[in-house]
Parts: structure tokens; sequence; C-alpha cells
């Protein structure tokens, strides 16, 4: 697996890369990076040109302005794409990266063959009121006397009921990496109204999600705005599926990409 940087013009992006053909661009969780496909990307490159990105903000990603909007992260997606001369493209999107794949496909359409959002999410007015005042999602606080990491590794074990303690530190770490400002796209996500945004989409498209997920209970409601659209449930697997059942997860991905229709 190759890793790499380019240069857009909101600034250096890293990248894993693995396979040939036809392109498939992974888009990760938040606070996460392209480091939540490791296990995926080997499997799916056996078919496709895989490309995993770290968001703007994330893993070794230069960081956005304060105040990006999840247009403004769907932008420098395109222009990452154009720096990699990657016209069009799959993309595979994962909680917050769902939500962006959600814009790119929408506003970008030209730019988008085949679609899968991975644990999408749904919010009323009201839930994203809640998830923007909620004390979890609040700026990472340094504490000289080392406290904050003791909270940070905490909330990383709530993440999901089937983590391992790898996975868990791999989330830790992420947490590290993205710093004080490991909500950022967290904030952009929850302000984000995805409603008029799902009927716009005009990819084929595969909603997934795990049982155990978060998300698990907004499939329905995400399927019914999407014009063409099908489902995958996969069983026992939580909020961070990409490494807790990563070959289930690649198994899906692989069977819609080579069977796109509704």
């Amino acid at each position: 697996m190759r890793r790499a940087y380019v240069v857009i013009p909101e600034g250096q992006i890293h990248y894993r890369a693995e396979g040939s053909g036809e392109p498939l661009l992974l888009l990760h969780q938040t606070p996460f990076s392209s480091d939540e496909y490791s296990e995926v990307i080997p499997i799916l490159a056996k078919s496709y040109r895989v490309v995993a990105m770290d968001t703007l903000g994330y893993g070794n990603s230069d960081k956005p302005p304060q105040g990006y909007q999840i247009e403004d992260y769907a932008r420098s997606i395109v222009n990452f794409l154009d720096a990699l001369d990657i016209r069009t493209t799959n993309v595979v999107g994962h909680h917050t990266g769902a939500t962006l794949a959600v814009e790119l496909a929408a506003t970008y359409p030209e730019r988008v063959d085949k679609l899968v959002l991975s644990a999408c999410s749904l919010y009323n007015p009201e839930e994203r009121k809640a998830f923007l005042n909620n004390p979890r999602f609040t700026p990472m606080e340094i504490t000289e006397d080392g406290s904050f990491l003791m909270k940070q590794w905490k909330k990383c074990w709530a993440t999901s009921p089937h983590m391992t303690l790898e996975i868990a530190y791999k989330i830790f770490v992420a947490n590290m990496m993205a710093g004080p400002r490991l909500h950022d796209a967290h904030y952009a996500a929850f302000r984000y109204e995805k409603e008029p945004k799902l009927p716009l989409i005009k990819s084929p498209t595969l909603l997934m999600v795990g049982t155990e997920d978060i998300f698990y209970n907004k499939l329905e409601a995400v399927k019914s705005l999407i014009p063409r659209c099908r489902t995958k449930v996969i069983r026992g697997a939580g909020n961070v599926v990409t490494l807790e059942k990563p070959r289930e997860f690649a198994q899906a991905i692989l069977d819609f990409l080579q069977n796109p229709e509704v």
C-alpha cells in the first residue's frame, strides 16, 4: 500500500492508494483518517484502484480554516480528485464520510459513478440542536496534568460495543492527531441539511449499516429519500465496521459495484 501527499488549493492532502483499474474513493468518519480502511483497502484493491484520503483536519492532512462546512470539505475532495487526474469515481463514505459523499454526489454528480453510504445519518432540527449541545462534542481541552488523555481514552472505548483493544487504540491515536479541533467535521455534519440533498443523488446507491451502529435506525428514512437505492445490513457490526468486520464490509461493496442495479 502506497502513502503519499498531493497539494490542492486548501493545503496538503495525505492519502493511501493500492490497486489499479476503475477508481474507488474511500471517505472516513470523524475523527479517524484513511487508516480506518487499512483492513479493507487490500481486499478492494484486487479489483479497483483504491484511494483513501485523510479529510482536511484529520490524519496527516493539513487543517482547514475554522468554520469549514460540508460544502467546503466536498469542494476539497473534488480538488483532490483533480490533483490525481480522476474525473469520475465510485465513492464509499462511512459516517461523516457518508455525509461528505452525499454532498459530493448531489452537487458534483458528474464526478460520482456508483455510491456506497455506510451508516448514513439523518438529523431532524431537534436532533441537530441536541448533538451540537452534547458535551461529548465539546473541543478537546489539553490539561497540564494529562487527565484529558484518560478522558479521551474512555470516550474511545464507548465508540462501539464490539471493539478490540487494538481498534480502541487506533481511534485514540486518531483523536490525538486531530487535537483540540477533533470535532470540526462533526459540527459541520450536524449543521448540514441532508434531506433536500438526498433526492438529488443520481448514482446507483447502496446504503449499508451495522445492527449495532448508532445510525441503524436511520436506514429506512434515508432509503426513502434516494431514488436508486438498495440496502445491506451487517449483523453485529458497530460504528467501526471497517475494522470490526472488514471482509464482510468489503464484500458488500464489491457485490454492489459489480451489480449496481436497484
